[in-house]
C-alpha cells in the first residue's frame, strides 16, 4: 500500500477505527477523539485532556459564538461536536473516509443534533462558497497532505475576510534532519498514511504566500508529552495481540503498522524529531 494519498488515508482510518476505539477511547463518553490530549492544571487524565486540546486552541483563536466553522479532516467528529455545543456554532465536519461519515451521520441522527453536518469531501476542494465561513479548524489533519500549501490556499478561499485558520499539528524540527532521525520520522508517520511533516517556517510560508495577513504559532509540546507517553504505554500493552492477530491473518498490515508506528512516537518527540504546535492564520 502506498504510504500516503487519498486511498491510503481512507484505508488507514477505515482499518484502524476499531483500534482507536479500543486503545485510545475505551473510556470515552460521546464520540471518540482521534487527536492527542493537552495536559495542564485543568486536565490531568486522558479523557479530560482530549477535550482540553479543543478548549485551548479555541480560546487562543477567540472563536465567536454562533460562528460558521469547517472542521477539516474531522475524523469521528470529536472537535466538530464540541465546537457546536460550546460555541453554539454551525459546524460541518469533512473527511475523505466514508466509514467515518456514515458513523457520524448515524450518531447525529440518533441524538437529534441539528447544527452539525458530516460530509465526505477533500479539504483541497471544499464544497463551500468563497468568503463563506468564519473558522477553518484542523487538528492533526494537515499532516496528511502531500503539498500542505494547497490546504492553506483552499482555507483562505472559503474564509470570510477576518476569518481564522486554526491548526493543531506535528511539525518536523528541521529539513533535513540527521539521517537516523529522518528515517525514524518516515517510519512512524508513513505508518499513519502521512507522507511527511513540514517545519514551522514552511507552514508560515504557506500561510503568507496564500494571502493570510498574519501567522502565529505556539509550541505546546510540553503539554502533549503525557499523551504521547500514554500512547506508547497503551500500545505496549496490546502489541503482543496485534502481532499475533497479524501473523494469523486476522488483522491487516495497515493495522499492524499503525501499532508499530505508534510505539515509537514518544521516543521521537523526546528526541526532538518533531514538535506539536498550535498555528493561527488570519485572513
Amino acid at each position: 500500500m502506498p504510504a500516503h494519498g487519498t486511498e491510503a488515508i481512507k484505508k488507514y482510518y477505515s482499518d484502524t477505527q476499531f483500534e482507536y476505539g479500543l486503545i485510545w477511547n475505551w473510556r470515552s463518553k460521546n464520540t471518540p477523539a482521534l487527536h492527542f490530549g493537552y495536559y495542564d492544571e485543568k486536565a490531568t487524565n486522558h479523557h479530560r485532556s482530549v477535550i482540553r486540546a479543543n478548549e485551548v486552541l479555541a480560546e487562543w483563536g477567540n472563536i465567536p459564538h454562533g460562528a460558521g466553522i469547517i472542521d477539516a479532516g474531522c475524523g469521528l467528529g470529536h472537535s466538530t461536536l464540541w465546537l457546536a455545543e460550546h460555541y453554539n456554532a454551525r459546524v460541518t465536519g469533512i473527511t475523505l473516509v466514508p466509514k467515518q461519515v456514515e458513523t457520524m451521520q448515524k450518531f447525529i441522527a440518533k441524538k437529534g443534533i441539528k447544527n452539525v453536518a458530516f460530509l465526505e469531501a477533500n479539504y483541497f476542494n471544499m464544497p463551500f462558497e468563497d468568503n463563506s465561513v468564519d473558522i477553518v479548524w484542523a487538528i492533526e489533519a494537515v499532516c496528511h497532505a502531500q503539498d500542505k500549501s494547497q490546504f492553506y490556499k483552499e482555507a483562505y478561499r472559503v474564509l470570510k475576510p477576518g476569518g481564522k485558520l486554526l491548526i493543531g499539528e506535528n511539525l518536523r524540527t528541521a529539513r533535513p534532519l540527521a539521517q537516523e532521525k529522518e528515517e525514524l520520522l518516515k517510519e512512524i508517520f508513513n505508518s499513519w498514511a502521512i507522507p511527511d511533516l513540514d517545519t514551522l517556517e514552511e507552514h508560515r510560508s504557506h500561510a503568507l504566500s496564500s494571502g493570510f495577513r498574519s501567522f502565529e504559532s505556539k509550541d505546546v509540546t510540553a503539554n502533549m508529552m503525557v499523551s504521547y507517553r500514554n500512547l506508547e504505554e497503551m500500545c505496549k500493552r496490546w502489541a503482543w495481540l496485534n502481532k499475533l492477530l497479524h501473523a494469523v491473518g486476522i488483522i491487516s498490515t495497515v493495522r499492524r503498522d499503525n501499532m508499530l508506528g505508534s510505539l515509537k512516537q514518544y521516543m521521537a518527540i523526546r528526541q526532538k524529531v518533531f514538535t506539536y504546535n498550535h498555528l493561527l492564520a488570519q485572513k
